[in-house]
Order: C-alpha cells, then structure tokens, then sequence
C-alpha cells in the first residue's frame, strides 16, 4: 500500500459481473480496498484472484437483512473504515402489469431497492464516521416509465426518493449520497443490448470520478444516456 494515501475501503454489491465487476475493478485499481458481494461464489472468486491484494468476498443474499448487517462488520472488520457504499445490484422482470407475477414483483423491490435500504442502514454509523458516501445505481427507468417495465420502474423511482431523503438525512454529518442513472449498458442485464450501448468500464469510471469529486461538492444525480449512431435514429 502506497503511504501517500490514507486507505480508503467500499462495499460493491452486485459485483460479480457487468457493471458492478467493473466498479470493483476501477476501485481496487485506484488502491481502494473493496468488499464486493453478489450471490456467485464462483464469479467472486474470480474477482478476488484479480485483485488478491485489495478485494475480499462475501457471497450470499442482500436482501437478507442478517446478511447485509454481516457484510457492513465484515468490512470493518477487515478494513477498519469503510468510505465508500455502491448499492449496485438489480435485477428486472419485464411484462405487462397484468402478466408479472407476485414473485417477480417481490424479487424486483428486494433486490433493487430493499437491499440498498439494507444497505444504507447498516453503512450510515459508519460513513458518519469517515463523512463517507453512498452511491446508488439507479436507471434512466428511475426518471421515465415505460410499458412493460412497471415493476422495474417502480423500484427504481423507487431508489431515487431513498436517495433524495438520504441525502437530507446525512447532509449534516458531511456523508454524501449521488445517484447515478445510466442508459441501456452492454452487459448480462440486457438480453440483446445495442451495439452503440453504454460499455460498463465507462459507467465504471463515472462512478470512480463521483466519488473523487472535490470535497466541497456534492454531485447528486447524474443521467448517463448512450450517444445513438444517427442509421440508428432513422430505424
């Protein structure tokens, strides 16, 4: 560890693959020591192996409220601090409302938003105590519904009032809380994701330069959108 920076520790949740991998990868890069979290033990491992030196894993279930309240003592535990909380897992389910189930609604505001409620909870103490910060990886979903997607929407507006309320909240103690909404990514999330997509590295890198933004600002809400190749436009 270089001796001109104090160390700096994040919990990533939803880190094993697309963006929130590429999350892990920009900070441990940077020597930030990060616990990344996601459900595949496997994937993690693979993460960890990269970076042996600053990332450590804590595979299981973030919507389980035991198992988020061990991650956020974990990283103490192993850290001593913790800067940094990325509450980047999500999942979406899309159909019209009257062909989703109630357990595809369930999941959906489990792990979109219930877990980055879970999340904060267990965080705020001690991001209190470091006037850390919170970013939560909301949607362009999370500002416009669309058919089909009601339930994705839902619990990504969801997201954007906890963070609004948030930021009221911890504004006092100098923790700050942003919220990023990306577009369409090229990732697992999509299906078939476009060619002109947002790559997650890019995303990634967004994230990295919010939360190196000078001490005296607080960037809240940021709208990522892909720029569409005008053959694209005329489809």
């Amino acid at each position: 560890m270089a001796n001109h920076s104090p160390i700096k520790a994040a919990l990533v949740t939803g880190a094993s693959k697309g963006l929130g991998k590429e999350i892990v990868r920009r900070f441990a890069s940077a020597g930030i020591y990060v616990l990344a979290t996601a459900r595949s033990v496997e994937k993690l491992n693979e993460l960890q192996e990269e970076f042996p030196d600053h990332v450590i894993t804590f595979p299981g279930d973030i919507s389980d409220s035991n198992h988020v309240k061990n991650l956020v003592d974990q990283v103490i535990h192993s850290f001593g601090r913790l800067d940094f909380v990325i509450n980047n897992a999500g999942l979406a389910h899309f159909a019209p409302v009257e062909d989703l189930t109630e357990n595809q609604w369930d999941e959906m505001m489990s792990v979109n938003l219930k877990a980055a409620f879970l999340a904060c909870k267990y965080a705020i103490p001690h991001l209190k105590k470091t006037q850390g910060h919170i970013v939560n990886i909301s949607s362009v979903a999370g500002t416009e519904a669309f058919a089909r997607g009601a339930g994705y929407c839902a619990s990504k507006f969801g997201m954007m009032a906890l963070s609004d309320a948030l930021t009221q909240e911890l504004k006092p103690h100098y923790v700050k809380v942003s919220t990023l909404c990306p577009g369409s990514i090229q990732t697992e999330f999509s299906s078939n994701p476009k060619s002109y997509s947002l790559h997650a590295s890019d995303v990634a890198e967004s994230v990295y330069q919010i939360i190196t933004a000078p001490a005296n600002m607080i960037i809240g809400r940021v709208i990522m959108r892909p720029v569409v190749p005008v053959d694209f436009q005329k489809k």
